[in-house]
């Protein structure tokens, strides 16, 4: 054999491989939403799971919700970040089968967020995990608290303790406002289900069966009002509460863990602040947030390679990373129960981020089931209605209840 021939044979061999492994490579699509960088840190991550994984690459197409809802009717991804999970139900891949422990996801997040993709049908089929929390829970201004030499409350402590600790910093300080919240989505209920209110039904229904602890909430802040002590357009729905706050006015603010970077920035060095533990009343002491998830969907033509793709992803330390990165609240509770050295060069951020996610592991089920239940839109549509009418005089608080109930019931 000549040495001309013998190369031949070598290059023609070399390009054979390199043919069949282009064509053994499976091509995975991931359409993606974000509040901000999420995306962006999923392709990062992918682009070393691929290169550990040469058979399989994953291109995240960054699109908004809509727009992932309507492609997948004609151009359904292999994966997609949602946050309604209702919006696909029965569109979801089995991952169970597939994955490489089929216990660890149960294992790791509650059960409850595994039933909600489920979509009511009885079955353990696992189509995906939540990724992140947008939890809500209060921020405080520690700087009046020292001012005023009085500690902060504990990890046990009252609403009524709250409240009282909060009246002191005021007339110590001259802090104009004690609390300031928006009658806006979900930032009452998480007050209410710590004093009580229920929701969810025995049947699984968002039928609010005992009010009490939405009452005691809404009349807690009807007080604060008439006493001046919390602004009143917010409770109107201005959404102003965060322009409270940040101006050193109101010393409580009960908003979300998305609010954390744009509160550092505006406060700056004016004073110190934190996240403190939701106040404790009969129903625990429960933040609320709501979930947003990765999905794999049923339509995809390569399930096993899906499933790979979960199995990085998943573990305790892919969600670790991207709530470090991505600045967002990890729902894997051994994760959110340690320290999570986040990517930002504020510490404020940082701390609050961990203040938010210190609280994972004590929101009660219900805080969840929430935010999960398919009627979650129409209460808080209505919630916002009707308890604005309290506030602006135009409705008694035993008629907008009743309100509210008509529609609940009228939404199904």
């Amino acid at each position: 054999m000549t040495r001309i021939l013998a190369m031949a044979i070598i290059v023609s061999l070399a390009w054979a491989t390199v043919l069949a492994q282009a064509q053994e490579t499976i091509q995975l699509r991931f359409s993606c939403f974000e509040d901000r960088n999420e995306c962006a840190v999923y392709a990062d991550m992918l682009a070393r799971f691929s290169a550990d994984n040469p058979d399989i690459q994953v291109s995240v197409e960054t699109m908004s919700q809509a727009e992932i809802l309507a492609s997948i009717g004609d151009d359904p991804p292999d994966i997609a970040r949602i946050a309604d999970v209702h919006a696909l139900a029965g569109g979801y891949l089995d991952l169970r089968p597939l994955i490489g422990n089929p216990d660890a996801p149960e294992a790791a997040f509650r059960k409850l967020y595994f039933e909600a993709l489920r979509g009511g049908v009885d079955s353990d089929a696992i189509h995906g995990y939540p990724d992140s929390l947008g939890m809500v829970a209060p921020f405080v201004n520690t700087s009046a608290f020292a001012q005023a030499g009085i500690d902060l409350p504990g990890a046990e402590a009252s609403w009524d303790e709250w409240l009282a600790a909060l009246e002191s910093v005021a007339a110590s300080t001259g802090a104009p406002y004690i609390l300031a919240v928006d009658n806006k989505d979900h930032r009452f209920a998480g007050p209410a289900i710590s004093l009580g209110a229920d929701y969810i039904d025995e049947a699984g229904g968002l039928t609010l069966p005992d009010d009490s602890g939405l009452r005691e909430f809404v009349l807690l802040l009807s007080d604060l009002r008439a006493a001046g002590k919390t602004p009143e357009d917010t409770l109107l729905g201005t959404g102003k509460s965060e322009a409270y706050f940040v101006a050193g006015e109101a010393l409580m603010y009960i908003c979300g863990s998305w609010k954390a970077e744009s509160v550092a920035r505006q406060v700056g060095d004016a004073f110190e602040w934190a996240i403190a533990p939701s106040p404790v009343g009969p129903g625990g002491s429960s933040a609320i947030a709501k979930a947003t998830f990765l999905v794999a969907l049923a339509s995809t033509e390569h399930p096993a390679a899906v499933a790979r793709v979960f199995d990085f992803l998943a573990p305790h330390d892919g969600v670790a990373e991207f709530a470090a990165r991505s600045l967002t609240v990890p729902a894997r509770e051994s994760v959110a129960a340690k320290e999570i050295f986040y990517d930002t060069d504020d510490p404020a951020v940082a701390a609050a981020l961990n203040g938010f996610s210190n609280q994972v592991e004590s929101m009660e089920d219900q805080s969840l089931k929430l935010d999960l239940h398919p009627g979650a839109a129409d209460y808080y549509q209505a919630s916002n209605t009707h308890l604005r009418q309290v506030f602006a005089g135009e409705l008694t608080l035993d008629a907008a209840m009743t309100a509210l109930l008509e529609s609940l019931r009228a939404a199904g």
